[in-house]
């Protein structure tokens, strides 16, 4: 039995030597070549629009490996994203050029942006999108994007714009006055909040609760989509200590952003519209 045994393993071994000996060097391996895509005009037309003069890498094709991959995703509809990309280039780019120069987002703009077509839900809690490193930005539900709804547009850019407050807040800090206005109200279980809860508080949204640099953020975007007439009565319409909080961070917001970039966020004076509020809004509006 043990010759038997033996003889049977040097066959065993005999074979597998020979599979070895048979593997071409050169071949790809499944899975292993990367992904072959065919090149499209939307491809060059990205490459001139944001490529070249921004160095923004626009991702669209669908890859599983940038998103969870424990979460149910639909890809892309690619008829989309022109339309999503024009107008990121008119509510997010072009304000911030006006405001801060041409140079501006060739400096600090995030540089990559990937796209998927449907939301990513945490529980019941759908996800509009998420940065990383306040370099790359990941665009959920662009399938249901609607370019002549300025509700739909300021939604989407709401979270581009708060994405973006992170990479500026990131290079200058905001001052230390922010965190002593809300301290007491942030908390780790934010989303628990009552949707009529947070705003007595002083903030925007629930999110704004969950730490001192996300209610920066939310506050800075909600104003900026949301403008600054209907911020007005979103402060006027709460109780007197969340309104009073409110002014507090907006006065904070207005001298950050000319201290620390150079930026009017409010018109200079009545009527001018030369704010970087001004041109956000007239981009969502147009």
């Amino acid at each position: 039995m043990k010759k038997i045994y033996l003889a049977i393993a040097l066959i065993t071994l005999a074979v597998s030597c020979e599979k070895e000996e048979a593997l071409n060097p050169d071949a790809v391996l499944l899975g292993m070549g990367g992904d072959q895509w065919e090149h499209t005009e939307l491809d060059d037309w990205l490459y001139e629009e944001f490529v070249q003069p921004y160095n923004i890498d626009v991702k669209y094709k669908w890859d599983p490996y940038e998103v969870n991959l424990q979460k149910v995703f639909v890809p892309v509809d690619e008829s989309k994203v022109k339309d999503l990309m024009i107008t990121t280039k008119k509510v997010w780019i072009h304000p911030y050029e006006k405001a801060g120069g041409d140079d501006f987002m060739k400096r600090m703009g995030l540089k990559r942006f990937i796209l998927v077509g449907t939301l990513e839900y945490n529980g019941d809690t759908p996800t509009a999108g998420k940065a990383e490193g306040g370099n790359k930005i990941t665009i959920f539900n662009v399938n249901t994007f609607n370019k002549n709804n300025p509700a739909n547009i300021g939604e989407t850019f709401s979270l581009v714009h708060h994405e973006f407050v992170h990479t500026l807040h990131q290079t200058v800090l905001y001052p230390e006055e922010w965190l002593s206005i809300c301290s007491e109200f942030y908390t780790g279980s934010w989303n628990a909040t009552q949707d009529n809860a947070f705003r007595p508080l002083g903030f925007v949204s629930k999110y704004s609760r969950a730490n001192a640099s996300e209610d920066f953020a939310e506050t800075i975007a909600y104003i900026l989509t949301q403008g600054r007439q209907n911020f007005d009565a979103y402060v006027n319409g709460t109780v007197a200590d969340g309104a009073a909080r409110l002014r507090a961070k907006e006065t904070i917001i207005v001298s950050y952003f000319k201290t620390a970039w150079g930026i009017n966020f409010y018109e200079t004076s009545a009527g001018a519209k030369n704010g970087l509020v001004d041109f956000v809004q007239e981009a969502i509006n147009n």
